[in-house]
């Protein structure tokens, strides 16, 4: 899949060339005190105790309710300072509803709109770090600094030793040579250095005061990206250059998680075999490592209507025509979600023509905001799937029967609350393991599942389930730098003009998997273009319902 060979390239395109989506938009300034900051107190009244448990959404852990908001442009900071951000974004999120926002522009900026104008949060503009610091200091929630190495020097990995530790000790993490810098900013107590120490040190010393429902692949060249959850959840933050050649320490570490628990972040060097390993030991992969302000963007509650509509339910199959459906990737990756996704719908062709998108249910819980948008932006033809593998991403057909079980009563709750009705399967061999399919679609609010082969080219196959609902594989991929270019856009153009009109046959469908990584709306609409007469070109839940009257158990 290769899910992260694009995703700063995509970073900097978006970057370059969106307009600002808060153009317009009137947000306070602030202007900071001039006095001197007192030293940190204990929490007061306004603060939180860190000690006391998080709440949890209908899955995950969620910062404390926000009640506003002091944001900072990413832009001008070096790694050292981005780590300093966003270990702060998380302790506020532990401590307080006056939190933090990293505003990285483009896609970041549209949330941070949101819960201004959607949700009525505060907020207070920072033009600088220190201020922000020394904001946090002045109001208590900051008792200190961790010093740490860098990766840079000498490759350590202190700096998760020092994410993993900020929520429990109430500091923020700081890099040796950013500490005289700090202590400026009033930040003067360094609560520990563990510039010597790895994760290895962390787990075999802090592993019973680490939190249970979760860990985190967590590469330590990774600066502000999701250390703030992390940091807020007390979560285990570690990564194994070295697992895909021996996977028994990773496997410790997720066997010592509660059952259900999830592994976010990205083991970067090897995608099949971190999924492969968590689930055969029952946890949930969710991809999050380039996921910013998860802490903060969680700590939004108010979820009502947080819905889809309702998928079509009466369609008229037309005769003589072949049918089409477009579905676009990697929607378990949060950090998608958050940034190229909404691409996807800021781009000038966005509602010109069908597009189905997977998405993650586990926005519901972990930006809440986000989804709303995605939904109240969606527009006629624009359909959204769960997956994969549901609410995360999963290989069921490694999962023990028990895992599974487990795993697809929570799913079918999840889609259940979103309107996610149609699910996502990434795996292998799918279509041949009736047990897998057929125990997601035994769940009630799963109606159908689209399967896409890991590795596998997909030959378009519709299978029912024992219940007559209906597994359908991709038949043709749009993605750039396949063999024989059978990923390009006139191989695909040329692939579905070939293919019979006969809609009362399997033959007369297909599923085409957009790769979001190399291809865009454009790309899309170049195919479309191409299409002979007889072709339909169809939103994701009319083609799941063409399938069920026309192929269906009972036809």
């Amino acid at each position: 899949m290769k899910k992260y060979i694009y995703i700063l390239l995509t970073f900097c395109l978006l970057a370059s060339c969106m307009e600002d989506p808060t153009a317009g938009v009137v947000i306070p300034k602030y202007t900071p005190s001039t006095g001197n900051p007192e030293e940190p107190e204990e929490p007061g009244d306004d603060l939180i105790d860190p000690s006391e448990p998080l709440s949890r959404g209908f899955v995950h852990l969620k910062g404390r309710e926000l009640k506003s908001l002091n944001s900072l442009s990413i832009t001008g900071l070096n790694d050292g300072e981005k780590v300093i951000l966003s270990t702060l974004a998380g302790l506020a999120a532990r401590v307080t509803g006056d939190q933090v926002y990293i505003n990285e522009g483009g896609p970041s900026s549209v949330w941070l709109k949101q819960m201004q104008n959607k949700y009525g949060i505060p907020v207070k503009t920072y033009n600088s770090l220190s201020s922000l610091v020394a904001h946090y200091v002045e109001t208590g929630v900051i008792k200190g600094y961790i010093t740490y190495k860098p990766y840079s020097d000498g490759q350590s990995h202190s700096v998760n030793v020092a994410t993993s530790l900020c929520g429990l000790l109430r500091g923020i993490a700081v890099q040796e040579s950013l500490v005289d810098k700090v202590k400026a900013m009033g930040v003067t107590t360094e609560l520990m250095n563990v510039s010597s120490h790895d994760e290895k040190w962390l787990y075999e010393n802090y592993k019973d005061q680490l939190d249970k429902s979760l860990a985190a692949d967590m590469k330590p060249e990774i600066f502000h990206h999701l250390r703030d959850y992390i940091t807020m959840t007390n979560a285990f933050a570690f990564y194994d250059y070295n697992a895909r050649k021996d996977w028994t320490w990773r496997t410790s570490i997720l066997t010592d998680l509660d059952e259900g628990a999830y592994c976010f972040g990205y083991y970067d060097l090897d995608e099949w075999g971190m999924v492969n390993n968590a689930s055969k030991l029952g946890v949930s992969m969710l991809p999050t490592d380039q996921a910013a302000n998860l802490a903060t963007l969680s700590s939004i509650y108010d979820t009502s209507g947080l819905k889809q509509r309702p998928a079509t339910k009466e369609v008229t199959t037309e005769e003589n025509v072949h049918y089409v459906t477009f579905l676009v990737s990697d929607g378990d990756n949060i950090a998608f979600n958050l940034w190229g996704q909404q691409g996807y719908f800021d781009h000038d062709l966005h509602g010109q023509f069908p597009v189905g998108y997977t998405i993650s249910p586990s926005l519901y819980d972990l930006a809440p905001a986000a989804l709303r948008w995605y939904y109240e932006n969606s527009k006629e033809g624009d359909y959204f799937v769960a997956g994969p593998s549901g609410s995360s991403y999963i290989f069921p057909s490694k999962m023990s029967d028990a895992d599974l079980d487990a795993y697809l009563v929570k799913l079918n709750e999840y889609v259940d609350k979103v309107g996610l009705n149609i699910c996502n399967i990434l795996d292998q061999k799918i279509m041949t393991n009736s047990k897998v399919y057929n125990k997601y679609l035994a769940q009630p609010n799963i109606d159908a599942i689209f399967y896409t082969g890991y590795g596998e080219t997909g030959a378009g196959g519709i299978k029912f389930s024992d219940n007559g609902k209906p597994v359908i594989e991709q038949r043709s991929v749009l993605w750039e730098g396949l063999s024989n270019g059978r990923g390009e856009e006139a191989a695909v153009i040329s692939q579905i003009n070939s293919r019979s009109a006969n809609p009362h046959s399997a033959d007369g469908y297909t599923f085409v998997f957009v790769h979001c990584w190399t291809k865009d709306q454009q790309c899309i609409k170049t195919v479309i273009d191409g299409l002979n007469d007889n072709v339909r070109v169809v939103p994701v839940d009319q083609f799941v319902q063409l399938v069920k009257q026309n192929l269906g158990p009972t036809n």
